[in-house]
């Protein structure tokens, strides 16, 4: 819901309400290749699918409530990422692997939609819009049958000037919010042909700022848990 009435009769902004079911469908892409023992690239390539039934109730078009649907299909953003073993794991000892990883906005960003004169997108996004880039650490530490494992991650999100009018409002720049990452888990080996794994990841994003018709807007930080 947005809008506000302070009291009957003032009413500030324009009320509507919306309700949104989204679905979307991810093939990926990927491939592993050892450049030294201890140096690996990886490269991932996803195909996204999305769709969108949204339904609307506002006071701008003067309409009671209307459906509408909103489909959208493309190469999301790509992946290029190298690995590297910093220690053998002799001796019993864990195995640490440094990682880093770039993700160019090869897929079409939530700014580069285009948008009806209500401000309300009329495509989707399949990507973040946004050069992003990750360092990170993982611990593994094999125990027969099992081995436990954990890791430490940044990531990092370029701001850029967006400088485009989406209905009344003039979007500048774009500061989004980076993160900051841990999990933990273990994997388990019930036979030489079968395994399970559990594992727990909680990712801590910062507010993302927005230059939003010459001031800046915050959002609030999110905390996201699997």
């Amino acid at each position: 819901y947005r809008g506000v009435e302070i009291v009957p009769g003032v009413q500030l902004g324009v009320f509507d309400a919306n309700d949104a079911d989204r679905n979307s469908t991810v093939f990926t892409l990927g491939g592993r290749y050892g450049l030294t023992n201890r140096l690996e690239l990886e490269f991932r390539a996803p195909y996204v699918y999305r769709t969108d039934r949204l339904t609307i109730l506002s006071q701008a078009d003067q309409s009671v409530s209307r459906i509408k649907t909103v489909e959208d299909y493309g190469v999301g953003d790509i992946e290029l990422a190298l690995r590297y073993q910093l220690t053998s794991g002799a001796n019993g000892a864990p195995i640490f692997i440094g990682d880093v990883r770039a993700k160019p906005p090869t897929g079409k960003g939530p700014y580069d939609v285009s948008y009806d004169e209500f401000g309300i997108a009329t495509g989707l996004a399949l990507g973040s819009g946004f050069w992003g880039g990750e360092a990170g650490l993982t611990m593994l530490y094999p125990t027969d049958p099992a081995v436990i494992y954990a890791g430490l991650n940044y990531n990092y999100n370029v701001p850029d000037d967006v400088n485009k009018t989406i209905g009344s409002v003039r979007v500048g720049r774009v500061d989004p919010g980076d993160s900051i990452g841990a999990n933990l888990g273990f994997g388990l080996a019930l036979n030489p042909r079968l395994s399970v794994s559990l594992g727990y990841s909680h990712n801590y994003v910062f507010p993302t700022r927005t230059q939003i018709n010459e001031q800046t807007e915050k959002s609030t930080s999110i905390q996201v848990g699997s």
